[in-house]
């Protein structure tokens, strides 16, 4: 990291030797991840490692709904929000990833950031939501989440 300190794909590598199934646990991917959205001096995709963090650990969760509850967990929010929020703030032009943002929001139940987010692609991938139908039911779901403003 010390020659390339944007290699995402060191760190992904590390990440993949953090897992459970060989020499780390749940706990060990967690902290590199945060390490990663934390450095000051590590850039490009390095900060969403902790995204690839939770999706591993995620995926380890064999019944479907547990692994959706997972994504509902405050904790799990904030290292996503977290992970996006410096990625953006080093790679402002990288607009193609507010889809990933969006998606992950919505999985987490922070509605206004997912519609947030769908306010700032330029251009809409219906297919990576599932299609136009399935993206069109998670905005109303998501506005309909929301919670409304209070009027004093």
């Amino acid at each position: 990291m010390a020659l390339s300190p944007n290699n995402a794909m060191a760190c992904r590598h590390k990440l993949n030797y953090l897992e459970p199934k060989w020499y780390g646990t749940p706990g060990d991917m967690l902290a590199f991840g945060r390490q990663c959205v934390d450095s000051e001096v590590w850039g490009g995709q390095v900060p969403l490692i902790l995204l690839d963090a939770h999706q591993a650990i995620a995926n380890y969760e064999k019944d479907p709904g547990k692994r959706n509850q997972y994504w509902k967990s405050s904790v799990v929010w904030t290292d996503i929000e977290r992970s996006f929020e410096k990625f953006f703030k080093l790679n402002p032009e990288a607009v193609g990833w507010r889809h990933n943002y969006a998606l992950y929001a919505y999985r987490c139940g922070a509605w206004k950031t997912f519609l947030d987010q769908v306010d700032l692609m330029p251009q809409i991938n219906y297919l990576y939501f599932g299609g136009t139908n399935e993206f069109q039911q998670m905005v109303v779901s998501a506005q309909g989440n929301l919670e409304p403003e209070k009027v004093d």
